[in-house]
């Protein structure tokens, strides 16, 4: 029998956390707020008996204080300096943990969630500001964390002359590549000093030689060799995977899989590229969505892991319609694909909305928007975040002839850097507005602007004009500022704008109306023809077409303003000074019974429009494939008057189930249309639990060319967008090379590679409680200029620098001297652009080690880092669980921080060569359950 003395355990850990004779209160049950050790070291706030949680969080209702250092006094009389300051901050944690743990409690009813949000941001803000001002004697608090240095995890990509394919061909490296058989040829266009020549990679040349990787690019290696070049290619070679089995019981190895080669260009930055081949055909590109929507059949529980993906079909170089060229799933953190459009040079742009991050950019809110474009190959050239502080929703997407891209969508709370017309009031993020940006050939935003009513509003559609007009559509519930017609028919009504730059280069609205009927509207898209601008709209339950016609006048003026060099000069600037808005027809398409309108395009000087309907009479005429019962996809040609319906065209496609359409695109008079697929669809059968479709429509005949169901993860499917490429498939498929001109260049502003906004913000300082400098990020700041201004503003005690880290260029921040010290801290409210650039908020200094224990080199003792983030959220069971975790990490530096205190007081000394125990073997199973139990019981005690 051993026997174990409790008191002595208890003894035990209370020396551990240096409150000396405070275990002798707790022993004996009493409460002894006085006690102290030999060294006068007042109890630790944890051991004294603290207030119930329920009592904190009502006083925190109520308005109490969350950081008073009266009640700390009150609770250990005679606490003074250092620890009075961690007495202090460890009972506003202890109230803020009280709240957290509240929220987490079941049968919690929204609205006191939402009390609590309340009362934790107001209780991490006092205190965050009490710790920010705090003057202590032998060590430093900081809200953010302790560092030596503070590297930014998000970087800006690097330029990169190189370009390696998606694998190509599995096998042996000496095989030949059977996709290289037959006429594959193309052409390999290389620009350097303004002449360019072009090279055919005609495979033909090759004789009677086996068209193995290694041939083939020693081919192509000999014709730019002999034209002068430096630009090479190689065979980019991944080892197969070793492999094995079990066989009666016994692990037997197989034969490795065939390695994988795909071609690897290794490009100079002074030549340039672009690659084409004949007899090119369209390429279609789909995104879909896919998973089980609910896995344990609990609508409760959210639980479902939806995947998206991005897959090429195409018909070129002698491959059948339909045959797939690649499918690259996106990241897990996009949440939604809204849309996806092709670029005059091939390349494809899919708007979506991103949650938490998306390609190493960490966004701000809860959910942003992000532009990502590939080259036809799939390879993702950049990605754009719109970089909303709360949440925002990208709707539509437009591409220009010369590669502009304009993004619509809505945005709740701020949005720093934009164009701010009239917006609602909402100070609590809750409340859309609408917001349009525009983006150069090179991805850089050139301006955004976000314009609201009252109450909520969004733009869901978007085109280019003449003139450099942006047309913006969407709906509405209020009156729009300057607006013509009204928005108070009923619902949502919708309204259309258009916007151009100033002289100025500042965008304003040239006119905004109003439009709709008594119910709830929606604009579907919108076209361009010439000085008629078309509008596509679900109105209530009616489909119509809408055609206003522009006016615009466009001026020539000189302006005056600084050049990249700084000085002054006078250029012609030529801008769209107005535009003249009138009414034009109106085309009633009749009732769509709970379907929708899924696009409209114009091609060949025709209408087309498409969706989905149970309605098997839409007021089109020639209908050249009927419905087939239940909901069918539907799709429609009129002419761009929208009065003439003598060359009207219906095709209906559909099964006897119902059939969805969420996506349309056109080209050379054949539709596409992609959607859910119900039962007997065209009789194909079905491949998972619920299939997407793909579908090619001859509007001449009303016949389907070509379909395919859809299935992917867990057998579900959605396609949410199309778009099609008319050149987009051929030769170069097969060598996995891009359409159009290959870009190795890359945007260096920080605005485009991370969510940081012009405007956004963070704070520095040299000293404890010194004076803040603000830092703001400009349109133009890249990483070299962001140095420039921490430097500056440190007064050169920060070291910046800037370094590579794999494709990414990334900062450093580190003391310039060995006793610098430099406080990096969050922007005020939603400007905060730390999270955004990847940087820590916390304390930057050098170290020394002192009597075994690590402490600042400028002699002000050790920093404490108490990780807090003014963020946190009590919204979700995951958000509640993260605050909980934060909060306790940060009591855990306070405990540690009045542990080492107490430590130094008392003479005590860190000799790591005692930190090891001379005691060897394994206690035995009872006792190591006896002493768990005494912690767990401690632990209630002493409140974790």
């Amino acid at each position: 029998m051993i026997t174990f003395d409790t008191s002595s355990l208890l003894s035990y850990y209370q020396a551990k956390l240096g409150v000396g004779t405070a275990a002798s209160a707790l022993s004996s049950g009493t409460t002894n707020s006085t006690s102290t050790t030999k060294q006068g070291i007042p109890a630790a706030p944890w051991t004294t008996v603290s207030t119930e949680p329920s009592d904190l969080v009502k006083a925190a209702l109520n308005g109490r204080k969350f950081v008073d250092e009266g009640a700390a006094e009150a609770a250990a009389p005679g606490v003074k300096g250092d620890y009075k300051k961690l007495f202090s901050a460890y009972q506003a944690l202890n109230t803020l943990t009280a709240i957290a743990n509240r929220a987490s409690e079941k049968n919690v009813s929204d609205s006191e969630i939402k009390r609590l949000q309340t009362a934790l941001t107001k209780g991490l803000t006092e205190l965050t500001n009490y710790i920010q001002n705090a003057n202590t004697d032998g060590m430093r608090l900081t809200t953010g964390a302790a560092m030596t240095s503070d590297k930014s995890k998000v970087g800006v990509p690097k330029n990169v002359y190189g370009y390696v394919t998606n694998t190509l061909y599995s096998g042996q490296f000496d095989d030949e590549v059977p996709a290289f058989k037959g006429d594959q040829k193309f052409t390999m266009s290389v620009t350097k000093f303004g002449e360019t020549q072009n090279l055919t990679m005609d495979l033909s040349e090759m004789g009677a030689k086996p068209r193995t990787m290694s041939n083939v690019v020693s081919f192509f290696n000999d014709k730019l060799a002999a034209a002068g070049y430096n630009t090479t290619f190689a065979v980019e070679r991944t080892a197969g995977v070793e492999r094995t089995t079990t066989v009666n019981g016994q692990t037997v190895k197989l034969p490795a899989t065939g390695d994988d080669f795909a071609l690897r260009i290794r490009g100079d930055s002074i030549e340039k590229l672009s690659f084409t081949a004949p007899a090119a055909k369209p390429a279609v590109y789909i995104t879909t969505e896919a998973g089980n929507p609910d896995p344990d059949k609990d609508t409760k529980t959210d639980d479902a892991v939806i995947e998206n993906t991005l897959t090429k079909y195409g018909a070129g170089a002698g491959a059948a319609a339909g045959t797939k060229v690649f499918s690259d799933t996106l990241e897990g953190t996009v949440a939604k694909v809204h849309k996806t459009v092709s670029g005059p040079d091939g390349s494809i742009y899919v708007l979506a909305d991103v949650e938490k991050s998306v390609e190493s950019q960490t966004i701000k809110g809860d959910q942003d928007v992000a532009l990502l474009k590939y080259d036809s190959a799939g390879k993702l050239l950049y990605a754009r975040s719109l970089g909303a502080a709360d949440t925002a929703t990208g709707y539509s997407i437009a591409v220009s002839a010369d590669g502009k891209v304009a993004v619509a969508g809505s945005v709740a709370g701020t949005l720093n850097g934009a164009t701010t017309g009239p917006i609602n009031s909402d100070s609590n993020g809750t409340v859309t507005d609408s917001f349009v940006s525009l983006y150069d050939a090179n991805g850089d935003e050139t301006w955004t602007v976000r314009r609201g009513g009252l109450l909520e509003d969004e733009a869901t559609a978007v085109a280019f004009g003449e003139d450099g007009v942006v047309y913006v559509a969407g709906r509405t519930k209020s009156d729009l500022p300057g607006a013509t017609g009204s928005a108070s028919k009923g619902g949502y009504d919708n309204y259309l704008t258009g916007f151009a730059s100033d002289i100025a280069g500042t965008p304003r609205a040239l006119f905004t109306t109003h439009f709709g009927s008594a119910e709830n509207d929606t604009v579907s898209g919108i076209v361009v023809d010439g000085d008629k601008v078309i509008v596509a709209s679900k109105e209530g339950s009616q489909a119509k077409l809408r055609s206003f016609d522009v006016a615009t006048t466009v001026v020539t003026e000189n302006r005056t303003s600084l050049n990249s060099a700084g000085i002054y000069e006078t250029k012609p600037v030529t801008y769209t000074k107005a535009a003249a808005m009138t009414v034009g027809a109106v085309r009633d398409l009749g009732t769509l019974k709970g379907g929708d309108i899924a696009g409209i395009s114009i091609d060949n000087g025709q209408l087309y429009i498409g969706g989905y309907t149970t309605n098997g009479e839409l007021s089109v005429g020639n209908t050249t494939s009927a419905a087939s019962g239940g909901s069918d996809g539907f799709v429609a040609c009129v002419s761009l008057d929208l009065t003439d319906t003598s060359g009207d065209t219906l095709a209906y496609y559909g099964g006897t189930g119902d059939d969805t359409v969420t996506g349309m695109a056109v080209s050379n008079g054949q539709v596409w249309l992609v959607g859910s697929a119900g039962k007997d669809l065209a009789g194909l059968p079905t491949v998972g639990t619920k299939d997407g479709y793909v579908a090619q429509i001859d509007m001449g005949t009303g016949e389907a060319t070509w379909e395919q169901r859809l299935t992917g993860k867990d057998g579900y499917a959605t396609p949410t967008s199309i778009a099609v490429d008319a050149s987009g498939s051929s030769a170069l498929d097969v060598f996995g090379l891009p359409r159009g001109a290959m870009n190795f260049t890359q945007s260096d502003k920080i605005v485009s590679a991370t969510a940081a906004r012009p405007g956004d913000t963070f704070q520095i300082r040299t000293r404890e409680r010194g004076p803040l400098t603000t830092i703001t990020i400009s349109a133009a700041d890249t990483l070299e200029t962001l140095a420039d201004k921490i430097r500056r503003a440190s007064g050169n005690a920060a070291k910046v620098s800037i370094s590579s880290d794999g494709n990414m260029r990334k900062l450093s921040i580190t003391p310039a001297f060995k006793t610098s010290t430099v406080e990096i801290l969050p922007g005020k409210g939603d400007s905060d652009v730390l999270n955004a650039l990847g940087l820590a908020s916390g304390v930057v200094r050098n170290t020394k080690t002192e009597d075994g224990r690590t402490v600042s080199a400028d002699g002000k003792g050790p920093v404490y880092g108490l990780k807090l983030n003014l963020d946190m959220s009590l919204a979700d069971a995951e958000s509640r669980a993260t605050t909980a975790d934060l909060l306790k990490s940060a009591t855990a530096a306070i405990r540690n921080a009045y542990r080492e205190m107490a430590d130094i007081a008392n003479g005590v000394k860190v000799d790591s060569s005692s930190t090891k125990s001379n005691t060897t073997g394994t206690a035995p199973a009872y006792l190591t359950n006896q002493i768990a139990n005494y912690q767990a019981a401690l632990d209630r005690l002493t409140g974790g």
